[in-house]
């Protein structure tokens, strides 16, 4: 069988793949959102003094990483039902991914705060900071820098990632090529259309990550308009 240009041309300007692409990096984004948030839950955890919560840091991050996201997906999705526990295929799909990738953000986070001294809290604590100017103004800007580019190897990475939703039904990218693929048996012209929406989706990435790099090297993060201009007590 030919490669057929116009049916590969056809196929990457269809709407329901344009649908698809869009919601493969909608679901990408959220299911990030998510691991974010987890990842700084467990990075503050591995940080804490009490050993129970660096103890559940440890085990998490060891159970996540240490077995396939397939495999966790088809748990929540196709084994929960056991235990009366019944989610959507997007329930499934985003608890699965957001855990998943907040094992990892966990790491990142706690890298990027751990490479801050703590002279820097104390030196913008005497300048008369409030805890939590120091940490916006003064830690996070510097732990940003350390953390951006893994964070974006690891959204690259979600956003391939989320093909794995084909196998419980979610109508992503690949399961929509795939469901195409079923009607007209032209898989090498419809697995490029896909291959070609995740290179454009990787590329625009690839951008956004250089000018958020390029951004924290500048120091964007502006002075707090109440932060004080003086050292406290200097007179």
């Amino acid at each position: 069988m030919d490669f057929s240009t116009d049916i590969f041309l056809d196929y990457l300007t269809r709407p329901e793949f344009l649908s698809a692409a869009g919601v493969t990096l909608a679901v990408a984004v959220a299911a990030q959102l998510i691991g974010i948030a987890v990842g700084l839950v467990l990075a503050l955890f591995g940080m804490s003094r009490y050993a129970p919560l660096r103890w559940f840091t440890h085990g998490y991050i060891w159970l996540i990483r240490g077995t396939p996201p397939l495999v966790q997906l088809m748990l929540l999705y196709f084994g929960l039902p056991q235990l009366g526990i019944r989610l959507t295929v997007l329930q499934a799909g985003l608890i699965g991914l957001g855990a998943y990738a907040g094992a990892f953000m966990a790491e990142i986070i706690r890298s990027g705060l751990a490479s801050v001294s703590s002279d820097q809290m104390q030196a913008a604590r005497s300048m008369g900071f409030s805890r939590l100017q120091s940490i916006r103004y003064v830690v996070m800007p510097q732990a940003l820098r350390v953390m951006l580019p893994p964070f974006g190897n690891e959204f690259a990475s979600m956003m391939r990632t989320t093909s794995l939703l084909s196998v419980i039904s979610f109508e992503e990218l690949l399961r929509v090529t795939r469901m195409a693929i079923n009607e007209t048996y032209r898989v090498i012209e419809l697995y490029s259309v896909a291959a070609v929406y995740y290179l454009a989706m990787y590329s625009l990435w690839l951008f956004v990550q250089a000018y958020l790099e390029k951004a924290a090297r500048r120091g964007v993060t502006a002075r707090p308009a109440t932060a004080p201009t003086e050292i406290k007590g200097a007179q």
